[in-house]
């Protein structure tokens, strides 16, 4: 069965986002290691999406990440 996910950076972190419960508390500080962890367990990666913001106090108000598909 086919799973999409989202990596969404918010709060200074990269987060996993899909329909399991159990990996929505999967997070990482650093870019380079959530696409490598998640490119090891198998998941195809497209992106990145979306745009950074460009302006410091709408920081946390973007959408902005990597779809991903297994």
């Amino acid at each position: 069965m086919r799973q999409i996910a989202w990596l969404d950076f918010h709060d200074g972190c990269w987060h996993l986002v899909n329909s399991k419960a159990h990996d929505h508390d999967r997070k990482w500080a650093s870019r380079e290691m959530a696409l490598s962890d998640l490119a090891w367990e198998g998941w195809i990666i497209e992106g990145p999406c979306g745009k950074q913001p460009t302006a410091r106090h709408v920081a946390n108000w973007h959408f902005y990440g990597y779809g991903l598909k297994q």
